[in-house]
């Protein structure tokens, strides 16, 4: 008896685990913050972990005051390059939506990058930040 419930407890935990890992539900993402000095910051989340080229890779973009209250009244332009060799433009666009701004970048080559953020809101001055990505893999 007591083996028998000790089975089927193990043989339903395996299947739950399996249901988890097939839907998705441990799908990663890359996640940055950067902080202004003000006290302001952005955060980025990439939907993949690791980053790879050549794939349409959704994102969304949290702009944060300095008071931690989220900011939707900006406007936001976003470069992507290599710090290693001269790129081409590559400029993502995003846009407020369900609550952040959203859009869809695509990493052209393997190896590190910079995302540069610039954030522009009416009346205030423009603030600037730069995300390090480490490594877009390739596809």
């Amino acid at each position: 008896m007591k083996n028998d419930n000790l089975r089927l407890f193990f043989t339903t935990l395996l299947c739950c685990a399996l249901v988890l890992v097939f839907t998705g539900a441990f799908a990663a993402e890359t996640r940055m913050e950067k902080a202004a000095s003000d006290g302001s910051k952005a955060i980025i989340s990439f939907a993949d972990s690791p980053l790879k080229t050549m794939t349409e890779t959704p994102f969304t973009i949290e702009v944060k005051g300095p008071t931690g209250i989220t900011i939707s009244d900006a406007a936001l332009h976003l470069s992507l390059d290599m710090p290693a060799m001269p790129m081409p433009p590559n400029h993502p666009k995003a846009k407020w939506q369900d609550n952040a701004y959203r859009g869809t970048a695509i990493f052209t080559m393997g190896g590190a990058w910079d995302l540069l953020l610039n954030v522009q809101r009416p009346g205030y001055d423009p603030q600037q930040f730069i995300f390090n990505i480490e490594q877009v893999m390739m596809k």
